[in-house]
C-alpha cells in the first residue's frame, strides 16, 4: 500500500501569514530610514516574494511510502530511499505554540540528510513515524533550564 503526505494547506497558509507578518515588520523599520512610499512599497513586496520563496516553495514537500521505499521530493529535488539500508531518526520540538518536525536520514555509507516536515503538519508525521517503524521508539527529552539540584 503506498501511502502520500503532502503539505497541508492550513500549514501553507499559516506560514503566508507569518511572510506578510515579516514583510510589514521589515518594511516598518524601513520606513524610518527610507521616506519613500514606492521604495516602501517595493520592499514589502521584495521581503514577502523572497519569504515566500525561501520559506515555502523551496519546503513544499511530498513524502510517498511504498512498502520499503521512502521517496522525498522537496521542490524539484527528489530522494529515494530504501528503508532497509537507511538510518532513519526523528525530532519533534514544539516552542512557543509552534512545532517543528524534522527527519533525518543517512543512506548507508553516506551523510545524514535533514528533511524539514513542518509543513505536512504533526499529526500527519506522527502516521510517518508509525508507518516506518518509529512509533515506539521515541524518546521525550526534559529541556528544562532548571539547575540540577544534587
Amino acid at each position: 500500500m503506498k501511502s502520500v503526505y503532502k503539505a497541508r494547506p492550513y500549514r501553507v497558509f499559516l506560514n503566508l501569514l507569518f511572510g506578510l507578518g515579516a514583510a510589514i515588520f521589515v518594511t516598518a523599520i524601513a520606513s524610518f530610514f527610507v521616506k519613500s512610499t514606492v521604495a516602501g512599497f517595493l520592499l514589502f513586496i521584495v521581503v514577502f516574494a523572497a519569504y515566500v520563496w525561501f520559506i515555502i516553495i523551496n519546503n513544499l514537500i511530498t513524502i510517498e511510502l511504498d512498502g520499503r521505499t521512502l521517496l522525498i521530493k522537496t521542490g524539484k529535488k527528489t530522494e529515494k530511499y530504501d528503508i532497509d539500508k537507511t538510518s532513519i531518526r526523528a525530532v519533534t520540538k514544539t516552542s512557543r505554540g509552534e512545532t517543528s518536525c524534522k527527519l533525518y536520514l543517512t543512506k548507508e555509507g553516506g551523510t545524514e540528510e535533514l528533511v524539514d516536515c513542518e509543513l505536512i503538519g504533526i499529526t500527519k508525521f506522527m502516521e510517518l513515524l508509525e508507518e516506518l517503524g518509529l512509533g515506539e521508539t521515541v524518546a521525550k527529552l526534559n529541556t528544562s533550564h532548571q539547575k540540577d539540584l544534587e
